[in-house]
């Protein structure tokens, strides 16, 4: 998959503690987790909220670029492409800050 034709301000990048590893620009959001887990509930709260605020930018990014897309005046084959590519990067990375909140959920539930 190539660079993404969306203009760089339409592109919002999820700001992630040092607990994380930065994607590289153009690729899916994709955490990697660099250091122990932590045991406390009350610990983990930095990390939920880190998540659910990268999740809710992806889904108001992949809203945006939709729409964009839509208003877009280009071939109907070509948008279809763009759309099919939009799309898997979108579930790419949506799937990643799924699995990383299911691990949260079972670490706060593990504690308890």
């Amino acid at each position: 998959m190539g660079q993404p034709f969306w203009p760089p301000h339409v592109i919002m990048e999820a700001h992630m503690p040092s607990t994380f590893a930065a994607p590289e620009r153009g690729t899916p959001t994709t955490l990697v987790h660099t250091r122990p887990v932590p045991a406390d509930p009350d610990d983990l709260l930095p990390e939920l909220q880190v998540t659910l605020t990268a999740l809710t930018d992806l889904e108001i990014r992949h809203e945006i670029e939709l729409d964009c897309l839509e208003e877009w005046s280009g071939r109907g084959s070509v948008k279809r492409s763009l759309y099919a590519e939009r799309e898997g990067t979108y579930q790419q990375a949506r799937d990643a800050h799924l699995e990383r909140l299911a691990g949260l959920r079972e670490r706060i539930m593990g504690h308890h």
